[in-house]
């Protein structure tokens, strides 16, 4: 796929808009209100489009025409593409007052010429919604639209939803996952998108969120993930006034039930402390602050189910270990509002957590546990700037550091024993150090029937530390319990020498789109993004090409036909660097022993290992495209139907390209030992079918409910994906890792009486596939991945989820006054409601005594009291 290609699609799209052909066009958009301000014949109409911080629509918003004199002229609302329009308005100079539900009230002063005006383009920033303190349930109001960025079957959830439906652990970002596609997300996992740009981290806590999104506009160009790969988060602002909200939440196992692998309840307790305040600094009411903080405490426990040897006798281990966790989250910023319209906030964040026991739990026993600490500061700046009503432009960038060091729980050499158990140490020290930058500049223009963006984003530009200490005392692999007690070792791994590196990560992309608004009831998106990455070596070929559509049979049609296609770049994320780095042959030597005949081996004359790029690999691309119908079910709910497809193109997966060629055990070249190759030669096919209701039906249910019917193959499973045979990848194409068949999830909340009301959260997915391995090393490739004859990747089913999750609130209102009420809300949760065994890990390891069984469950019904007081 060359550059020019793409270069050629682009042109000719765009060589037919109406902005380059130089053709007369009309404004954007119907209007929902047409006033007269004065004689036509000497006057101009003034039109545009109101949108949020993430570039998405306003509807049903108020605008005000106000003369010079301060005195009202006309009065309009925003339709449901956002867009407004006053008619015949004479010369001179006015002010544009913005109000819509949940943001800050805006101003613009405009003067208007006797001349046509091209459209403006207004951002709303998100404000504490003072009048909604006391509305105790619903989302944001569906409706259909011929926007091309307004797509129905997006999952979005306001403040007022995220304070009524269950919670886990106020974890929303946990809670809107399960909207995401696991397929999608790419190497570098979830995109996580906030106020509109690319981000580390929210920057404030739960309480501070005003809305998250998923699948918002999928093939926007301002994104390098699609859709169903970014989970967008609408953070509060600042207010001219006072509001806040605090909130305490308890849990103690006491009242939870017992896991279906622990034989006796652990003893467990959480105990979360959150709140945000926001108000103005001073007397000033263009200077405002947002404060907010969270401390958790969670004395968690983990389950180890095993098998172990004692005395040369087989014994089950069935024990609770402590896992404890310790976080603490500031955030403050300070929000000023220029006369001209320009918005200007900064912000600092300090996060500290720490976890001990990491990664005990199923067969992994307590000595091979590690203690894990993440430590980060950031500083966060946004400039809004407004040119001129019809020019934007926007900056945001952060500067940050952390330290995240990893500490062995014990300095044994690691035993591994194939679907038994794993003891000794965990022998996974090592420590990530990172000053990192990211940003984003770009600006906004509206004219005639073009909306146009265009930009710079820098996603990451980072010097990052890798300190890998890992098997510094090495890790020994046995096939089975009866090879452990007789001490046949599978293989042996040991590292010695440099294990520091410091390297500059560096990844830029660059942006254009156009939405174009060819006729009331059709509208077309067109845009492009160039991605660039340092370490890998093709630079010249990834142009991104992404176009949308929507069309209604009439303007004024209850219903919308949407459809889009777009090409997105993978980024590796810094751990394949480090390896690239550490394995060189030079810093970080590794050591391989297949079949070794003595503990511990004699290292003397053994091949170091490394870690090498594929000198035609590239950076992997997918390929998504879709087409669906939206219907306006009633007022206040759409249901859409939409088909996906998605094709994963040049994927990462690593080989063994010194691998011994069967039946020799010898490597072809002697001198050397593994020679993992990173390539991007991995192929992925996706297809699926998803149904999505959004909206109010009555006072008993609000919410969303979404199910997809989908199948997703694939060949790899990412980078450090090894085929069972490197000789022959492409007999691994199977199910993916992430393959569920169906899905099905409802977030909803309902208020049957005044007394209370109800949020209900239910998942329902079938099961994830299992690959079945023998457990040993068989081809000598040093790899514990060898199938048994027969048998193909993915091949054994895993396990399925029901999931019901239920959350009983209710509001005592402190004071009489509707718009500055204090409220004192209590809810009760419980999470897995039925006590429903969700199992997690299968063991597909053939030779062991749990084969096709798991040795872990998601947690049994708890529950969860939260105290919340906004105000």
């Amino acid at each position: 796929m060359k550059a020019s290609f793409w270069i050629l699609t682009v042109v000719v799209a765009l060589s037919h808009s109406p902005l380059l052909l130089g053709q007369t066009v009309s404004g954007p958009r119907d209007p929902i209100a047409d006033t007269s301000a004065s004689d036509p014949h000497s006057s101009t109409p003034i039109a545009g489009t109101l949108l949020d911080p993430s570039g998405a629509a306003i509807a049903k918003a108020q605008v005000n025409l106000l003369g010079a004199d301060g005195k009202p002229v006309a009065q309009a609302t925003t339709d449901n593409s956002g867009g407004f329009r006053f008619n015949a308005v004479a010369p001179g100079s006015y002010r544009l007052d913005f109000h819509a539900e949940g943001f800050r009230d805006t101003g613009i002063e405009i003067t208007l010429p006797a001349k046509r005006q091209t459209p403006l383009r207004v951002t709303l920033q998100v404000a504490v919604p003072t009048e909604n303190v006391t509305v105790a349930t619903g989302v944001s109001v569906p409706l259909v639209s011929t926007e091309t960025s307004e797509n129905q079957n997006t999952n979005t959830i306001d403040r007022n939803a995220l304070d009524r439906i269950p919670v886990f652990d106020q974890d929303y970002i946990t809670t809107m996952s399960r909207f995401l596609d696991d397929n999608a997300t790419g190497t570098n996992g979830v995109t996580l998108v906030v106020n509109g740009i690319e981000a580390n981290g929210p920057g404030v806590t739960p309480s501070a969120v005003q809305e998250v999104r998923i699948n918002q506009n999928p093939y926007s160009a301002r994104f390098a993930r699609p859709g169903r790969a970014r989970l967008e988060i609408i953070t509060k602002g600042g207010t001219p006034d006072f509001h806040g909200s605090l909130n305490f939440l308890f849990r103690d196992s006491i009242f939870d039930a017992r896991n279906a692998f622990a034989t006796v309840k652990p003893p467990e307790r959480r105990q979360y402390y959150e709140g945000s305040i926001t108000g103005p600094v001073g007397h000033s009411k263009r200077t405002s602050f947002l404060l907010s903080l969270d401390e958790d405490l969670n004395d968690q426990q983990a389950i180890v189910v095993a098998d172990t040897v004692t005395n040369g006798v087989v014994t089950p281990l069935n024990e609770n270990v402590p896992n404890p966790t310790h976080h603490f989250f500031g955030s403050g910023r300070i929000f000023h509002d220029f006369a001209s319209g320009d918005q200007f906030w900064i912000g600092y964040s300090y996060e500290h957590r720490s976890v001990q026991n990491q990664g005990v739990g199923g067969t992994t026993l307590p000595s091979a546990g590690t203690d894990t600490r993440f430590l980060e500061h950031e500083v966060n700046v946004s400039y809004l700037h407004q040119f001129s009503p019809h020019w934007l432009n926007q900056l945001r960038f952060l500067v940050g550091h952390f330290d995240s060091p990893v500490t062995s729980i014990s300095p044994d050499p690691q035993i591994v024993v194939s679907g038994a158990f794993t003891g000794g140490g965990a022998q996974a020290d090592s420590r990530r150090t990172e000053y990192h930058f990211d940003g984003t500049e770009f600006a906004t223009y509206a004219s005639g029937k073009h909306n146009l963006s265009f930009g710079i984003d820098v996603p990451d530009i980072s010097r990052r530390g890798l300190d890998d200490f890992t098997n510094r005392a090495g890790t020994y692999t046995y096939g089975s319990l009866q090879d452990y007690m007789s001490s046949i070792v599978s293989t042996f791994l040991l590292q010695k020498g440099q294990g520091h590196v410091v390297f500059l990560e560096r990844t830029l992309a660059g942006f254009f789109e156009d939405n174009i608004r060819l006729r009331p009831n059709f509208s077309l998106y067109l845009g492009a993004r160039y991605y660039s990455q340092n370490y890998f070596h093709d630079d010249s070929d990834n142009l991104a090409p992404r176009i949308g559509f929507a069309w209604a049979p009439t303007a004024n049609s209850k219903n919308v036909v949407r459809g889009g296609f777009g090409v997105f770049y993978d980024r590796t994320g810094p751990s394949p660097i480090g390896d690239l780095l550490h394995f060189n042959g030079v810093n970080l030597l590794r050591f391989i022993v297949d079949n070794p005949a003595t503990i511990p081996p004699n290292l003397s004359g053994v091949p170091t290992s490394v870690v090498t790029l594929d000198p035609r690999a590239r950076i992997p691309y997918s390929l998504q495209y879709s087409v669906g119908i939206e219907h306006q079910l009633t007022r206040k709910s759409t249901l859409s139907a939409t088909y996906a497809g998605s094709r994963g193109i040049d994927q990462f997966r690593s080989i063994d390209a010194n691998a011994p060629l069967f039946p020799s055990v010898s490597r072809p070249n002697p001198s050397l030992g593994q020679d993992r190759e990173m390539q991007s030669e991995g192929y992925l096919k996706g297809n699926s079918l998803e149904m999505t209701f959004r909206g109010k039906v009555n006072k008993y249910f609000s919410g969303q409910v979404q199910y997809t019917f989908g199948k997703t193959y694939n060949n790899t499973s990412g980078i450090t994906y090894f085929p069972a045979n490197s000789y022959n990848p492409g007999a691994d194409w199977a199910r993916s890792d992430n393959d569920r068949r169906h899905k099905f999830d409802l977030l909803a909340s309902s208020e049957p009486t005044r007394f209370f009301t109800l949020g209900v959260a239910l998942s329902l997915y079938s099961d994830k596939p299992v690959n079945v391995i023998t457990g040993v090393d068989n081809n000598n490739d040093g790899i514990i991945n060898d199938r048994p004859a027969g048998y193909v990747r993915n091949s054994m089913h895993g396990p399925g989820m029901i999931g019901l999750d239920v959350n009983v609130s209710h509001d005592f209102k402190l004071s009489k006054a509707k718009k500055e009420s204090k409220v004192f809300s209590v809810s009760l949760n419980s999470f897995n409601v039925l006590n429903h065994t969700n199992d997690v890990t299968y063991v597909g390891v053939i030779t062991s005594q749990f084969f096709g069984r798991a040795v872990a469950a998601q947690p049994p019904r708890r529950t969860q009291l939260d105290l919340q007081f906004k105000f």
